[in-house]
């Protein structure tokens, strides 16, 4: 079969796999929600931006102890493990196959 043929094309959009939910476009549209949160002394602050402000900014962190800092900071880790896994997969067969879509 023709790497390129239509059946071999349309086989592969129909996988459930291929609509995976974390994606680079995502992870910016994301994003772009988060920056445009609206932030005021009479709002508390979402768990977004206080995990953001927990991780980035020392006056922020001491609100955590030792430990509660290490399990937050493992917990990322893992889910930007994933995130790497699911928009960059390690196989090449997975990446050839993901580009022949995207080409399509």
């Amino acid at each position: 079969m023709n790497p390129q043929s239509p059946a071999l094309v349309a086989t592969l959009k129909a996988c459930g796999t291929h609509h995976a939910s974390v994606s680079r476009e995502r992870f910016i549209e994301g994003w772009t929600e988060l920056c445009r949160e609206d932030v005021t002394p009479f709002i508390k602050p979402s768990l977004p931006v206080m995990a953001a402000l927990l991780l980035h900014d020392d006056r922020f962190r001491q609100l955590l102890n030792g430990t509660e800092q290490l399990q937050l900071k493992a917990l990322v880790q893992l889910a930007l493990d994933r995130y790497q896994q699911q928009t960059n997969p390690p196989n090449k067969l997975g990446r050839l196959i993901a580009g022949l879509i995207k080409e399509q």
